[in-house]
């Protein structure tokens, strides 16, 4: 979320500043920031790999680095890994999931905001807000397009296959779309009373504490109803962990 935030941010005042949206710069900035750090890991992965585990296992990870280097490495974990059977040993890279669903987030939703950025530039809508205005509601509109189908998708698909529904990027979009569409309704945010704020805030944080989660084998908490127990996992209130009563199964 935080990272939609800031980039979207940056993205918008770039387009507003210099009216359009720089693709090379920002891709070109993205390889410069993720790529040496993440060839290093993946190298130094590589060669633990093959000086330390079984030869069982060098396929397979092999299989995750090469996925890992082009950021399509959840997609393979979704199609292979039980998340919720902490027993099976774990992929040596398996927080790179997380990197590459960002990475294709950022393929894809630069190259969309440019595409609204033109349809904007050539209808003019009727608003007394001038161009602007217009950009703006483009972008409303486009980050709605991107929430929207996700967060649907994610909520049947967790319920549906938990396991894979966790690592893929149809799940996920919606998180990172979330910052993004702060930063495009900043200005409507801003707009809110300190007072609704406060409310607002307080009532989100007392309905989330109030909620009770399941803690799996890996310790993996997932919002849940005031009952649910499924297989390995147990229902907790989030006051059984301020209170230390809550414990794996």
């Amino acid at each position: 979320m935080i990272s939609g935030f800031l980039i979207t941010g940056m993205l918008v005042r770039q387009a507003e500043e210099q009216g359009r949206i720089d693709l090379a710069d920002f891709y070109a900035r993205r390889i410069r920031r993720i790529l040496p750090a993440a060839t290093v890991v993946l190298a130094f992965v590589a060669v633990l790999t093959l000086l330390i585990l079984p030869r069982t296992r060098w396929d397979e990870i092999g299989v995750e680095i090469i996925a890992s280097a082009f950021y399509l490495v959840n997609w393979v974990l979704a199609d292979g890994t039980d998340y919720l059977h902490a027993e099976e040993a774990a992929s040596p890279i398996q927080h790179f999931w997380t990197l590459a669903v960002e990475e294709q987030f950022y393929i894809l939703w630069p190259a969309l905001l440019v595409g609204l950025l033109w349809l904007a530039s050539r209808r003019r809508l009727n608003s007394s807000g001038g161009q602007t205005a217009n950009i703006q509601r483009y972008l409303q509109i486009g980050v709605a397009v991107a929430i929207i189908p996700s967060f649907l998708w994610s909520i049947y698909y967790t319920e549906a296959n938990p396991a894979p529904a966790y690592f893929v990027t149809t799940t996920r979009l919606w998180e990172i779309a979330i910052g993004a569409a702060i930063a495009i309704f900043a200005v409507q945010l801003q707009k809110i009373p300190p007072t609704i704020g406060y409310v607002l805030q307080g009532g989100g944080s007392w309905r989330y504490s109030s909620r009770d989660f399941i803690i799996c084998g890996n310790g993996f908490p997932r919002l849940c109803g005031p009952s649910a127990h499924t297989g390995r996992c147990r229902s907790y209130n989030w006051r059984h962990v301020w209170q230390g009563d809550a414990r794996l199964c």
